[in-house]
């Protein structure tokens, strides 16, 4: 996947736009803040509370932690932002960068729909990239936390064939229900539902029954979730 972003724009200051932050006076009061490649320009929990908007050069909004780094979108010549964002914004390459007191902009907010609009556009890229990268991201762990689900639930619910092996239990839950109790989309919990079978760990017949073929397998497959996956077993829907 490739960060959200529009065409390159120029290397140096971007022309005005009419409908844009610089409409209408738009820059007076703010200041200018040249910037380097590679320059932290906002981090989350940072004390910066301001209005950002970029002159020339380009920011790149990412989150990161201490294994990985996922970059969110790019930030050209006329986008505005908020250094209020849970993100990291870094220099991409040098440029200028007008800023303001957010409660100073606050004030122009509501006399200007320009600046609305350009704020508007950045946090629907923001947004929809943010999206995509959080679903793959769940998509990774969906099989250990389905997995810790069914098994907790065969263990509380379930019966245990002695000719087979196996476990057979009743299963009053829709893949829409399963996917709200584990934090993933219906097409996600297919998918991971889909794998577990091929797999050979379970069996579905119809949409009510489960036959869990190997549940020591599918308990060692849970252990892999998140502490953060469901520690007591479903409640059966009203």
């Amino acid at each position: 996947m490739h960060p959200s972003t529009r065409p390159p724009a120029h290397p140096h200051l971007a022309p005005p736009d009419p409908h844009g932050p610089d409409s209408a006076g738009w820059m007076d009061g703010f200041r200018e803040q040249p910037v380097v490649r590679g320059q932290v320009v906002s981090r989350p929990g940072g004390r910066r509370d301001e209005i950002l908007i970029v002159r020339s050069g380009r920011l790149r909004v990412h989150l990161c932690d201490e294994q990985r780094e996922l970059t969110l979108l790019f930030l050209e010549p006329g986008d505005v932002f908020s250094t209020h964002t849970p993100a990291w914004v870094t220099a991409a390459e040098p440029g200028v960068l007008a800023a303001m007191p957010t409660k100073q902009f606050a004030t122009r907010l509501a006399q200007a729909s320009p600046a609305v609009m350009s704020i508007m556009r950045v946090l629907g890229r923001l947004l929809a990239r943010t999206i995509e990268l959080v679903e793959n991201l769940v998509f990774r762990e969906v099989h250990e936390r389905l997995a810790r689900l069914l098994a907790l639930w065969v263990r509380e619910q379930g019966r245990h064939v002695e000719a087979s092996g196996h476990w057979v239990t009743s299963l009053p839950f829709t893949l829409t229900d399963l996917a709200l109790m584990i934090g993933a989309s219906r097409q996600t919990v297919s998918a991971a539902f889909a794998d577990l079978e091929r797999r050979g760990l379970l069996r579905r017949q119809g949409r009510r029954t489960l036959h869990v073929l190997d549940l020591p397998q599918l308990e060692a497959q849970g252990q892999l979730a998140m502490s953060s996956s469901r520690q007591t077993r479903p409640a059966p829907p009203a």
